[in-house]
């Protein structure tokens, strides 16, 4: 029986561990975070990169048409959004203006219920909107410059390394089976095999979702006459990729669009919280269980856990790809022996 010391030891170790792990994740999020995305998108694009090699396509011929299908989803995204996506980035000045003005009078009426005068409220709002929008006015083009240029090199280096990841995909993979015990190499490959299948199936299980909203939404928008339409769509589609907060996100923003738009009735409101309603309903009963199935065996509190965790350590894209990396790190558990009991934890068997 281990002495309590030695046990003592062992867990101190083991916390050191895990603090180092989340220490290396927070510190890397700048070569992390558009690593991981790549590793993603490679395994969406690895069937038909796949595909081409078994046709006898050499590597430089197959990478090129995966890459060529990645680049051509992306510009079908922005074609798609087209007209309203550049109308609604030059209008977005004057959208974040007429938020802050919403904001600023609800400000001013909760002063004035907590026993201030109505001048003085108004006074106190009237100097917050001028500071805010000094602030804003001397800021905001340097701030769009740098952000369009951060997001630009971040992309192109998620693109060099989806193309690097397709090329040495095989060379990863042996390297992996090779550092295995020999004893071990047949269960190592079978790993490799469920991690990968598992990302496959929720992230084209994913995209496909992304797809059925988006087209929900953009009716459901469309008919109730919501300005942007199409973009406010594809944003709250795409925010459904993160659990449970991602479908509260997108509601809020079509609802703040459309209560500080022209348009903002009773009944556009009505029928966007409609359109919400309906399209998460049938997500969560009948589109998720039918095109995602259960291959992503991971329970709620993990889910919410790992959604979190993620999103403070990378941000918004740590929210994002926390699902399939803890999927992907449950099999991993499932297979080495002393972690088994962590896989069940994870997962809801």
């Amino acid at each position: 029986m281990a002495a309590p010391t030695d046990l003592l030891k062992k867990s101190l170790y083991k916390i050191l561990l895990v603090l180092s792990v989340f220490t290396l994740l927070y510190l890397g999020k700048a070569l992390l975070v558009p690593l991981v995305v790549a590793a993603l998108l490679a395994l969406i694009l690895n069937p038909l990169h796949q595909w081409a090699l078994d046709r006898g396509w050499n590597y430089t011929a197959a990478t090129s048409m995966a890459m060529f299908v990645l680049l051509l989803f992306f510009a079908g995204l922005f074609v798609a959004v087209g007209t309203q996506g550049a109308r609604f980035i030059e209008d977005l000045p004057q959208i974040k203006e007429r938020v802050m003005n919403k904001y600023y009078d609800l400000k001013g009426d909760v002063l004035s219920i907590g026993g201030n005068s109505s001048q003085e409220g108004e006074k106190k709002v009237s100097d917050d909107k001028n500071q805010s929008t000094d602030i804003i006015t001397s800021s905001r083009a340097m701030d769009a410059m740098t952000k369009t240029l951060g997001i630009l090199g971040t992309f192109a280096l998620m693109l060099v390394y989806v193309v690097l990841l397709l090329s040495q995909k095989e060379r990863l993979r042996e390297f992996v089976l090779r550092r295995a015990p020999d004893e071990q190499r047949g269960l190592t490959h079978q790993t490799l095999n469920e991690s990968r299948d598992v990302a496959q199936k929720y992230l084209r299980g994913r995209l496909i979702l992304i797809a059925i909203l988006t087209v929900l939404y953009s009716i459901g928008f469309m008919i109730v006459g919501l300005d942007y339409a199409i973009v406010i769509a594809v944003l709250a589609a795409t925010l459904s990729i993160i659990p449970y907060i991602g479908n509260i996100i997108g509601g809020l923003i079509a609802l703040a669009l459309s209560l500080t738009g022209d348009g903002g009735s009773s009944t556009q409101v009505i029928g966007i919280i409609v359109t919400i309603s309906v399209a998460q309903t049938l997500e969560s009963y009948i589109l998720t269980p039918l095109i995602v199935g259960k291959e992503v065996s991971i329970n709620p509190l993990t889910t919410i856990i790992a959604v979190v965790g993620f999103n403070i350590l990378w941000g918004p894209v740590g929210a994002i790809v926390a699902i399939p990396i803890i999927a992907m790190f449950r099999i991993v558990c499932s297979h080495v022996d002393g972690l088994r009991d962590y896989a069940y934890l994870l997962g809801d068997d």
